[in-house]
């Protein structure tokens, strides 16, 4: 299964000076089949059985891109919280920790599990940096925030759809912006894909951003300052520094 699988990259960037911190590294399945998605790929994995093999699997092709990144930039790793009692490197535990982020998504019940916060816990120990991803879009939403304590808040896709015309998501950015400034928390905006979003955010007090705007999924790295928009629009002018990675 390892040999078909592989690991794409997507530039996280820093919105003030056009730096790619990081890459997130997402898994993808053969080329044109319909297994090239990672959903498709875990719904299968469950069916038959095989999540640990297939995070393993995910977890190690991630890692190894770190190879491939400047040494100014982390890498993001997504770990299945199913699977949580497995090193965070299966084949590689000593490979530059201070340079990986571990990536738990609020989608996955995460607080009532004692076991996994020991996990967390050694993890952190190890050197590596954690992340709450998807925050937004799944129910443990301010708990798992507390719980957790994340070095890093990564908003999902649906807080960030539509900030620039509704005032509700506006406003929810900007709490949690806040929040991650009271917290030493650094925020990441997800899934931004219109220059709209992107200035609403810029004025919200957002300056990391990931998404389809600053660049998709692919198998290199970019390695060199993205070009950003070269002035912002009247309406989204904002006084608030945002907080450094």
């Amino acid at each position: 299964m390892g040999r078909q699988l592989w690991s794409a990259l997507q530039p996280i960037v820093d919105t003030d000076t056009g730096r790619v911190v990081g890459h997130e590294a997402l898994l993808r399945g053969p080329q044109g089949t319909a297994w090239e998605l990672p959903g498709a790929l875990f719904a299968a994995a469950a069916r038959l059985g095989h999540q640990v093999i297939l995070e393993a699997n995910a977890r190690n092709l991630a890692i190894q891109r770190l190879h491939d990144l400047p040494p100014q930039q982390r890498l993001f790793v997504n770990i299945d919280t199913m699977v949580y009692d497995m090193p965070a490197a299966p084949a590689r535990p000593a490979l530059l920790p201070h340079r990986i982020v571990l990536e738990i998504s609020e989608r996955q019940p995460i607080i009532d599990n004692p076991a996994l916060w020991n996990q967390v816990r050694t993890w952190r120990e190890s050197g590596y940096a954690i992340a709450l991803d998807d925050y937004g879009a799944g129910f443990m939403g301010l708990g798992a925030l507390l719980k957790l304590r994340p070095d890093l808040l990564k908003l999902d896709r649906v807080i960030i759809q539509n900030v620039d015309q509704d005032p509700v998501h506006r406003a929810a950015v900007k709490n949690m912006v806040e929040l991650g400034h009271d917290l030493e928390i650094a925020v990441i905006a997800e899934g931004v894909e219109t220059l709209d979003e992107f200035w609403a955010l810029r004025a919200s007090g957002v300056r990391y951003m990931q998404g389809f705007l600053l660049g998709k999924p692919q198998h290199a790295p970019i390695t060199g300052p993205l070009p950003l928009p070269p002035h912002v629009p009247s309406e989204f002018l904002t006084e608030e520094p945002p907080r450094q990675l």
